[in-house]
């Protein structure tokens, strides 16, 4: 059984990371639909609402993998002018955008269904987030997909990102964003395995 559920989930990563936009989608939609994902629906110590309100400036927020847009729906109303959530996940999407509008937010919130690797943003973005969903980047892609978005934050713009496993198998991911961004900002709460990275591109590549 053990042996059975360990294969299942390394060919569930692969093909969150590796399959194809359809199969991917079908995958994530299974998964939401059947609550595997209703963890995120809780705002625990680890939180990035702090970062965001913080280092928004009253900008355009972009948040990659939004899932159901929680965030976009929680967040201080003064604290930001815009939001666009983007998921690959049309299930959620569709609640997301039904949520904004029970909320009295569909105004300035939007959602979009897109493969994060291959979205495209259509405007500036003050705080661009990826909030536990950097890791279903390859590895490999990380980099180049940070150095592309990077064209879409604004002056002041900043990254966020959230790594649940920090301290363990994950912590490459920060050594790599460090590594090749100007860090602002690290939040490792004690007794508490995520990291909140804030970040930038140096100075000479903006």
């Amino acid at each position: 059984m053990y042996l059975a559920e360990k294969v299942h989930n390394v060919v569930r990563g692969l093909v969150q990371r590796y399959g194809p936009q359809t199969l991917k989608r079908r995958l994530w939609n299974a998964e939401f639909s059947a609550g595997r994902w209703d963890c995120l629906d809780k705002k625990g110590q680890d939180s990035v609402h702090h970062e965001i309100e913080k280092y928004a400036n009253q900008g355009a927020v972009l948040d990659l993998g939004c899932g159901w847009g929680k965030i976009g729906i929680e967040l201080n109303p003064f604290a930001y002018s815009f939001y666009t959530g983007v998921d690959i996940s049309d299930i959620v999407i569709e609640k997301a955008r039904n949520k904004a509008i029970s909320t009295g937010r569909a105004d300035r919130n939007e959602y979009r269904q897109s493969d994060i690797l291959t979205f495209l943003p259509e405007r500036q973005y003050t705080v661009i987030l990826f909030g536990d969903s950097i890791y279903y980047v390859p590895l490999a892609q990380i980099t180049p997909l940070l150095k592309r978005y990077s064209q879409y934050l604004d002056n002041a713009g900043v990254f966020i990102v959230r790594i649940f496993d920090a301290r363990g198998k994950l912590r490459r991911i920060v050594d790599l964003i460090e590594s090749h961004f100007e860090v602002v900002d690290k939040n490792l709460p004690e007794n508490v395995n995520a990291c909140i990275v804030v970040f930038r591109p140096h100075p000479s590549e903006r």
